[in-house]
């Protein structure tokens, strides 16, 4: 789901570098995901709970390719 994710927000945000996005929680498995991401360095997370991506992040969701939604 933390892949999921960071190719969600990818393309939400173009790939455009540090673009904060909210996540809206859906379930306990949505703050896993987002725990996750953070912990990998995939994304980072502030105070509000709004959303970036890293290089990190952004690299992994190029080489996974468009979200299957």
């Amino acid at each position: 789901m933390a892949l999921a994710l960071v190719r969600l927000l990818h393309e939400a945000t173009d790939g455009d570098s540090i673009p904060w996005r909210t996540i809206r929680r859906l379930d306990g498995a949505t703050d896993g995901a987002v725990a996750l991401a953070a912990e990998r360095g995939w994304l980072q997370r502030d105070d509000t709970g709004r959303v970036a991506l890293t290089d990190a992040g952004r690299e992994i969701a190029q080489a996974l390719g468009r979200p299957l939604h």
